[in-house]
């Protein structure tokens, strides 16, 4: 899961989504739980940095992060973001921030408990006391009703993607197939296929709860959507927002 070839059509692929709705709600989130009105902002699996380039535009310190090569390499080359390749289980830096996010499911990947407990440990060792954490996961419910058994398409001319996403019920793991066609460098008619497969893992909340290390952190809140209103069975997205407090 490397986004080798996704990445040049990321942006196209995820020209759908509300990126004002995450803004809004890491905004609300700084007002009210943050005691630094300006934070330096850690993210997780920033990607091409759509994000954290409307982080930078607040005036936000902001610090960018991703596991892929290509997708770090997308966000330097397209705005300029000093973006560091990094595992969100194994983080390498020294510094440490006021909060750290990661959003857009990104958490789905970690594919078992173990790796929470390595990812929870990490994100804790990057946060300064007091420090939260904002992160997101997508549902079975979500799952079950969008991408049960989902097909779709689309030609940009130099690049087309086919994606099948199916949901295994039996084991909670999304699956997100893309068949990739990339036009040659030499922009011929010649085309190259790629393939990407990629997997998500949905917890429930009541196991993902369990999993936050309670001598480390404290639960400020688990939302429904963007808003800070209590999760239910329906939610299609929910938000954990945790404090740095005692030590490992």
């Amino acid at each position: 899961m490397q986004y080798e070839a996704l990445a040049p059509i990321y942006d196209r692929l995820m020209n759908f989504v509300e990126y004002d709705e995450w803004l809004g709600l890491i905004e609300r989130v700084v007002e009210r739980y943050c005691t630094q009105p300006n934070p330096n902002i850690l993210e997780l699996g920033a990607g091409t940095g759509l994000l954290g380039e409307a982080l930078c535009g607040m005036d936000y310190q902001y610090t960018a992060s991703d596991i892929s090569f290509s997708m770090c390499k997308e966000a330097r080359t397209k705005r300029g973001l000093n973006i560091c390749a990094a595992d969100a289980k194994f983080l390498p830096f020294k510094k440490q921030f006021n909060m750290a996010i990661f959003l857009y499911d990104g958490v789905n990947y970690l594919l078992t408990l173990d790796e929470y407990h390595d990812f929870f440990a990490s994100v804790y060792d990057v946060l300064l006391p007091g420090g939260l954490f904002l992160f997101d996961i997508t549902t079975r419910e979500n799952s079950i009703k969008h991408f049960q058994d989902f097909l779709d398409f689309e030609d940009y001319g130099d690049i087309s993607y086919v994606r099948h996403s199916y949901f295994d019920k039996a084991t909670s793991i999304q699956h997100n197939d893309f068949t990739i066609y990339r036009q040659s460098e030499e922009k011929n008619e010649y085309y190259k296929k790629y393939t990407e497969k990629h997997r998500q893992k949905v917890f429930s909340v009541q196991e993902i709860e369990k999993a936050i290390p309670k001598q480390c952190f404290s639960v400020l809140g688990i939302w429904d959507e963007y808003t800070f209103k209590k999760y239910s069975a329906k939610s299609l997205r929910i938000h954990f927002l945790l404090r740095k407090t005692g030590d490992k």
